[in-house]
C-alpha cells in the first residue's frame, strides 16, 4: 500500500522510490536541527526551543517562507535509529523541547524514533504542524507527543484552495484539532511558564482575509473549549516570500487596522494566548537555510 499520510492520501510507493505530493521518498531527509528562539514565549523560553525543519511539505502554501526545503535535495538523510539520536542531542544542547517542524509526511518514521528514545527524552516534543493532517496518523503520535502547535490557516473553501491547493483544509484541520486536544488534553505550563502540555494553534492573518480569519477563530471555538487551549495569533506576514504569481492582495503587508479587529474578536470570543506587535514583522525571524544546521555533537 502507498502513502496515505497526509490528507492528500497520494499513495505514492515512497519505500520503493517514488515521491509524493509532499515531494519526498519515504527517506526522513531534515533541513537544519538546532535551539530557535522566536517561538512563542512558552515554547522558547530563555534557552530556545530544539527545531528540527523536515524538508518537504503536503501543503502548497503560495506564501511560504519555508519554501527553500521543499526540494528532496536539501538537508541530510537520517534513518530513524540517527533522528532519535538527533532529538537527543538537542536535548543535551539545553533545548526545552523537541519541535517537530513540518513532520506530517514523516510520521511513522517520527514516531518509531520518538519511541526508541522514549525512556531517555526528558524533555516535552511539539508537534509543530500545518494543521492539514489525517485523524489516523495523528493517532499513530498518542502517547509520544506531548505539545500540538497546529496552524488552522483558513475557514472558506475557496481561500484555501487558492492559496494552499487544499480546499478540503477546514474539514481536515478541524477534526484534527479534535483529535489533538483528546490526546493531549488542556495546557499545562510550568513553574517557569513553560508549556508542558496541551494545545496552542496558530492563526496567520493574512492582509485582505480579516473576515476568513474571524470565521477561523469561530470554527475553533465551535470544535474545542477555547479555555483549553491557547490561541497565538500572527500578524508576521511579509509578502517578501510571495511570488510574482501570487495574489495582488498578498503583496502587502497586513493592516494594524485588520490585525486588530481580528485580535478584538479573538477577545471577545475568550482566547487566551499571545499576540504579536508590528516589529514581529520581518524576514530577520526566518530561519537562514542556506547551510544545513545541526547539533555539535552530531556527525554532519
Amino acid at each position: 500500500m502507498g502513502c496515505m499520510l497526509c490528507p492528500r492520501q497520494c499513495n505514492a510507493d515512497r519505500d520503493g522510490g517514488e515521491v509524493g505530493y509532499c515531494a519526498m521518498p519515504a527517506e526522513v531527509r531534515v533541513a537544519r536541527a538546532a535551539l530557535h528562539p522566536f517561538e512563542e514565549p512558552p515554547i522558547s523560553g530563555t534557552r530556545g526551543s530544539g527545531t528540527v525543519f523536515f524538508v518537504g511539505c503536503s501543503l502548497r502554501c503560495v506564501f511560504c517562507q519555508n519554501s527553500a526545503i521543499r526540494s528532496p535535495d536539501c538537508g541530510k538523510a537520517f534513518s530513524v535509529t540517527e533522528l532519535g539520536e538527533l532529538f537527543l542531542a538537542l536535548q543535551r544542547e539545553g533545548a526545552h523541547n523537541i519541535n517537530l517542524v513540518t513532520p506530517t509526511h514523516y510520521a511513522d518514521k517520527i514516531a518509531a524514533a520518538l519511541a526508541a528514545v522514549r525512556e531517555r527524552l526528558t524533555i516535552p516534543v511539539v508537534y509543530n504542524c500545518g494543521g492539514y493532517e489525517r485523524v489516523e496518523t495523528l493517532q499513530m503520535l498518542d502517547g509520544l507527543v506531548d505539545i500540538y502547535l497546529p496552524d488552522f490557516k483558513y475557514s472558506d473553501a475557496s481561500l484555501s484552495g487558492d492559496y494552499s491547493a487544499a480546499p478540503d483544509y477546514s474539514a481536515y484541520a478541524t477534526a484534527a484539532l479534535a483529535e489533538m486536544l483528546r490526546q493531549v488534553g488542556e495546557v499545562r505550563l510550568d513553574e517557569n511558564g513553560l508549556m508542558t502540555r496541551g494545545v496552542m494553534v496558530r492563526h496567520l492573518v493574512l492582509p485582505g482575509s480579516r473576515k476568513d480569519s474571524m470565521a477561523v477563530l469561530e470554527l475553533i471555538a465551535k470544535t474545542v473549549p477555547v479555555s483549553g487551549i491557547r490561541l497565538s495569533l500572527m500578524r508576521q506576514y511579509t509578502p517578501d516570500f510571495a511570488p510574482r504569481s501570487a495574489p495582488k492582495s498578498l503583496k502587502r503587508r497586513l493592516t494594524s487596522f485588520e490585525y486588530n479587529s481580528v485580535m478584538e474578536h479573538a477577545i471577545s470570543l475568550g482566547f487566551e494566548g499571545y499576540f504579536q506587535t508590528g516589529e514581529s514583522v520581518g524576514t530577520e525571524y526566518t530561519p537562514d537555510f542556506s547551510a544545513s544546521v545541526f547539533p555539535e555533537n552530531k556527525d554532519t
